[in-house]
């Protein structure tokens, strides 16, 4: 009872400081404290014993989340010019079978030690699916996203409430960068896996937002034998040696940007004897983006 208690209390502690931070609007000390809170709530989750301390844990969560959020509507300010472009990076959650499959047991059990939510929820019974899967029928977007070239905004599960994610400024024609972060990686060695060329965008009305790839131009990245990171290519808007992503699913990304990370790829390939037609053409296509008039 005692470890519960000075659990809750150091998270109590840290929620106060991440408002004062919020409010002067700095985002790496209020990430900080977030990430330590969302450690210690973890630990809290463990030991929380009967319905009157999964409460606490439940009450804790849903605030540090909102917190998270009042982070990325910052990022988000400081981003706006980028979301004229249409492209986004996107946050996935681990997965070991390439994003073909669900995980293997072994991955579960880490993203559960990570506290992802979808993971965590009886909903999801990701447990129960085989291989076979199709946009049909599938327990996650991370067990389909290279298989189906396919990726949706998600559903926000606060409290009683549930509500679909959208994803309003991403546009057809450009890409959709696929994002994760392994076990024991830091999140400067977050890896892209891969990047859709987005063939269509649905939102429907009820729905979240969809994003459908296009598998002739899109790129699927051997990570376990090419790693190409994130963070050498995206910085983040008034702070560039800002290695932070806070709580959102997507980063809106710039053309100029996308287009580095498409040239860092075929680097990386040039020499592997990997056929690189699709990134050359990628390359080509968003030179021609880049290009200012005149």
């Amino acid at each position: 009872m005692n470890d519960f208690r000075e659990l809750r209390e150091n998270i109590d502690s840290l929620i106060g400081e991440i408002k004062s931070w919020i409010g002067k609007k700095s985002i790496s000390e209020s990430m900080r404290r977030i990430e330590k809170a969302n450690e210690y709530l973890i630990k809290l989750r463990q030991l929380a014993d009967g319905d009157i301390q999964n409460r606490i844990v439940s009450n804790r969560a849903v605030e540090l989340e909102f917190l998270a959020r009042k982070v990325d509507e910052i990022l988000s300010k400081r981003e706006a010019g980028k979301k004229e472009d249409g492209n986004i990076a996107l946050k996935c959650n681990w997965n070991d079978k390439y994003y073909k499959a669900p995980c293997s047991l072994t991955a579960y059990k880490f993203n559960l030690s990570e506290g992802k939510a979808w993971c965590s929820s009886p909903l999801s019974k990701c447990r129960e699916f085989s291989d076979e899967l199709s946009l049909a029928h599938h327990p996650c977007y991370e067990s389909i996203a290279l298989k189906e070239m396919y990726f949706g905004a998600g559903w926000d599960h606060t409290g009683e409430k549930t509500q679909p994610r959208h994803i309003y400024s991403v546009r057809r024609g450009r890409l959709a960068i696929l994002t994760t972060r392994p076990p024991g990686a830091e999140e400067k060695d977050r890896l892209i896996i891969g990047c859709l060329f987005i063939e269509n965008v649905a939102d429907d009305p009820g729905e979240e937002t969809k994003i459908y790839g296009d598998r002739a131009k899109s790129i699927e990245i051997d990570y376990d034998e090419t790693e190409v990171k994130f963070w050498d290519y995206y910085k983040n808007a008034g702070n560039e040696n800002l290695i932070l992503w806070a709580s959102s699913l997507f980063r809106y990304i710039s053309d100029a940007t996308v287009l580095n990370i498409l040239k860092g790829i075929g680097e990386k390939y040039k020499n592997s004897g990997r056929d690189v037609a699709k990134i050359i053409a990628l390359i080509r296509y968003y030179e021609d983006l880049t290009k200012k008039p005149g």
